[in-house]
């Protein structure tokens, strides 16, 4: 589909995102000048049958005002055109450059309870909107708001979930029948979210969960429960002021109807506490980091670096690109690029990052403008060539940080080379273009009809009985290594019984524990906690849910995606989530 036109319109430049269900992709107006930048969902549709097709087709036009109503607001990306095209049916909606909240909500990095509040003011006051209009979002997580770079505002996305199209009839030779589809994601989906029944109040969980994950700098599923109330805990985790964390309790109750049922509701909550003056200015010492993120196009994929004032790197302070990996930080294969062709570095008193040019021979090409000598500002949205290389700052921020932290993931080098001189540098004239992919993360719901967005993908599975778990904290991964260790006899000869009904507990999303429940689509009253390599028999499956048997003779219900069939390889690795 790439390079398609559709619509006579709409020219597809990449793809943002595909699943079983539709694909996103990022497109461009020929008939706009600057040939502007959209987002283009395609939904598939599973039928050509006459009806299928009018379901589909009136599930999608209701979609389509309701996402044209929601584009009223600033801070939701607007609706541009809605078609269909040989009964396949298209969204165009408007492509929001910066980057998603989850670069912020960082592992370790706690946010001050002002960023808290004020993020949560921002949010909350899109939600009214959202609510008032009748729509519940069902996937308020971090991946799902954008922060603008024109204006530092957030984007709340994702609305191609509505979800009026992942809850909608599907017909089949018995006939018609309603399907209820789970939308959200994992630690951030309240309990009646989880069974099916969302309402307003599960998005001001979902945002409640989110702020609880800025204040203790901890992912959401990696907070533990209380097995008798369902209650997240997480108080003891932080220290902030009792208000706020009354707020953020009431927000993420267990139960619904103990929860505020309105964003209106959080909003003059917050109000109060910010008129008693109970919400202090910064908590602690913080400083200003300010970054840069760089992106290319390179051997068929999009990379990206962030790039941060006081850099480490081999020159500190400085971001070298080039070919020479003895010299540089950013190593590019190109052969039209120098040894060593420019750096960039963040200048402390004009508060501004620059680009150096280090090759005069080959100089680099800033906004259209060759640069012979010396250094040039940059800004969002900047354009850089070097030989046949294209690269764009697609972000500059500025972040409010703790004082002395450094974010991990941007001190490390990422250059990895074998450090051998390079060739020479080869001379040509051409363009490449760089198109910006982000990656969605969600959970993939069950077969359906129609969708919008795209479907997970498939979770890494842990092989077959675990000796140790061997945890590694470099670049954001936690790497289990298994092997086959003698287990209980009852449990082998439990097993022995039935191998094709053997399962192995395999939690997604980097936990080492499932909960087995007494009933699916319930979190009180849970009967124990099954360990990561465990072994259970399959007994049946009921939507989401999976009923197992334990060596014992326990009989519970667990999330289908916490297991694995017995049969699969002996070691994996498992990484934990963006959001």
């Amino acid at each position: 589909m790439i390079g398609q036109l559709l619509a006579g319109h709409y020219k597809v430049l990449e793809v943002l995102g595909e699943g079983g269900f539709g694909q996103t992709y990022i497109v461009e107006d020929i008939h706009l000048p600057g040939k502007p930048k959209c987002v283009l969902k395609y939904l598939k549709t599973t039928s050509t049958e006459p009806e299928v097709l009018e379901t589909a087709r009136r599930l999608f036009q209701k979609e389509a005002e309701t996402l044209q109503q929601l584009g009223n607001h600033d801070q939701i990306p607007r609706l541009y055109a809605y078609f269909e095209e040989k009964q396949q049916f298209y969204l165009v909606q408007e492509f929001i450059d910066g980057h998603t909240l989850t670069k912020e909500l960082l592992p370790g990095h706690c946010w001050t309870e002002k960023q808290v509040v004020d993020m949560l003011l921002e949010v909350l006051n899109i939600l009214e909107f959202v609510h008032h209009q009748g729509v519940i979002h069902r996937d308020i997580k971090p991946d799902n708001l954008i922060r603008r770079a024109s204006d530092r505002k957030l984007v709340l996305i994702d609305f191609g979930a509505i979800k009026q199209l992942r809850s909608q009839t599907v017909i089949n030779a018995n006939g018609k029948q309603n399907i209820t589809l789970i939308v959200g994601t994992r630690g951030y989906m309240p309990s009646e979210q989880i069974r099916r029944l969302p309402r307003p109040s599960s998005d001001i969980y979902a945002l409640g969960m989110m702020a609880i994950q800025a204040i203790t700098g901890v992912y959401p599923h990696a907070l533990q429960d209380d097995p008798n109330t369902g209650e997240t805990l997480w108080q003891d985790r932080t220290n902030i002021s009792p208000g706020l964390a009354n707020i953020l309790t009431n927000m993420t109750r267990y139960h619904f109807k103990e929860r505020y049922q309105t964003a209106s509701e959080v909003l003059a909550a917050l109000q109060e506490l910010i008129d008693a003056g109970e919400i202090p200015e910064t908590d602690h010492q913080t400083v200003n980091l300010h970054q840069l993120t760089l992106e290319w196009h390179e051997e068929g994929e999009i990379k990206t670096r962030t790039i941060i004032e006081k850099q480490n790197s081999k020159n500190p302070g400085k971001i070298r690109i080039g070919r020479n990996p003895q010299e540089c930080d950013i190593i590019l294969p190109d052969p039209t690029i120098s040894g060593l062709h420019v750096e960039i570095f963040f200048h402390s008193h004009k508060q501004k990052f620059y680009l150096r040019n280090l090759r005069q021979k080959n100089p680099p090409i800033v906004d259209g403008h060759m640069l012979l000598a010396g250094e040039m500002p940059l800004a969002v949205g900047s354009s850089l060539r070097l030989g046949l290389q294209n690269f764009k700052v697609s972000d500059i921020s500025c972040e409010e940080l703790p004082s002395g932290y450094t974010p991990m993931e941007y001190a490390r080098s990422s250059a990895l080379a074998t450090l051998q001189p390079p060739p020479q540098t080869m001379r040509v004239s051409a363009v490449r273009r760089v198109v910006e992919i982000p990656t969605p993360e969600e959970i993939p719901p069950t077969p359906s009809q129609i969708i919008l967005a795209p479907k997970k993908k498939t979770p890494s599975k842990v092989g077959l009985g675990i000796a140790g778990v061997f945890v590694s904290a470099i670049a954001g991964f936690f790497i289990f290594q298994f092997a086959n260790s003698s287990t209980d006899n009852s449990q082998e000869n439990f097993i022995a019984e039935q191998p094709q009904l053997c399962r192995i507990v395999a939690p997604a999303g980097g936990k080492y524990i499932a909960k087995l429940r007494p009933e699916p689509q319930t979190e009180i009253g849970a009967l124990k906690q099954l360990n990561i390599g465990e072994k259970v028999m399959y007994l049946q499956a009921k939507g989401d849910f999976v009923q197992v048997k334990l060596a014992d003779g326990t009989q519970g219900w667990i999330f289908g995606d916490e297991i694995q069939r017995c049969d699969t390889p002996a070691a994996s690795y498992n990484r934990y989530p963006s959001n």
